[in-house]
């Protein structure tokens, strides 16, 4: 899989993501999966990797991400379940905006312009994928909302643990019901620094699981994540 070497980067968030998704496909019937801020597409080749039965449409904004996403893509021979688009969740492209999905999953810029690291100012392509520069959380849960299936989609989401009240009030807004948190930590005595935060399309009030901590530390745990296909599903 290639990446820009200047760009944004894939990290320990995307691999989370992947796997945090990948426990929401339940049996073998064909899944049908939407990526919001795909970048390089690692998170819909890894969902892929763990799930044979998901096809993903990958929207990625930034044109050279969206040319690394198509090369890999093609890279890995899965042009028959993965696709590629280049837009912008504020206006989706016309192909998935007539479209629904039973999985809508992203990692959204963690920081608004102005707040969280400033390093890297000279790249601007890390600078897009860190900041809300293109389109900010609302922007993000709004347009994934619109695309879910009624009653059955579900959303998953990565983001920095201190935004954690935003992204609930604003699935509620665009009725999607929080069913599950997790909270990510650095280590075991260190608060959270993410959530993954799942939710489901729906009118009704299902209950919300506060699920055990992830630690990052805990080297058995996450190697376990990162070398076995997830079969345990802890939903």
């Amino acid at each position: 899989m290639y990446q820009i070497k200047d760009g944004f980067r894939f990290g320990t968030d995307t691999v989370l993501l992947a796997w945090f998704t990948a426990s929401f496909v339940k049996g073998r019937k064909p899944v049908k999966a939407l990526e919001l801020g795909a970048n390089c597409g690692a998170a819909s080749l890894l969902l892929i990797g763990r799930k044979r039965n998901v096809s993903v449409d990958s929207l990625e904004l930034d044109h050279d991400a969206y040319e690394v996403l198509k090369k890999n893509i093609e890279l890995n021979s899965l042009g028959d379940i993965m696709r590629a688009h280049e837009g912008d969740v504020r206006e989706l492209p016309d192909d998935i905006r007539k479209s629904q999905y039973d999985l809508v999953f992203m990692n959204p810029p963690f920081f608004k312009p102005g707040t969280g690291p400033s390093s890297d100012s000279n790249k601007p392509g890390k600078l897009q994928g860190r900041f809300e520069n293109n389109g900010g959380l609302e922007d993000f849960i709004s347009a994934g909302a619109s695309r879910l299936i009624p009653s059955s989609g579900i959303m998953c989401i990565v983001m920095t643990a201190r935004r954690t009240d935003e992204v609930i009030c604003l699935m509620e807004k665009f009725q999607v019901k929080p069913v599950a948190i997790m909270p990510v930590h650095p280590a075991y005595d260190k608060n959270a620094e993410m959530i993954l935060i799942a939710g489901r399309r729906t009118d009704k009030d299902p209950q919300l699981e506060i699920m055990p901590p992830l630690v990052l530390n805990d080297k058995d745990r996450m190697n376990d994540i990162y070398n076995k296909e997830h079969e345990d599903c802890f939903i």
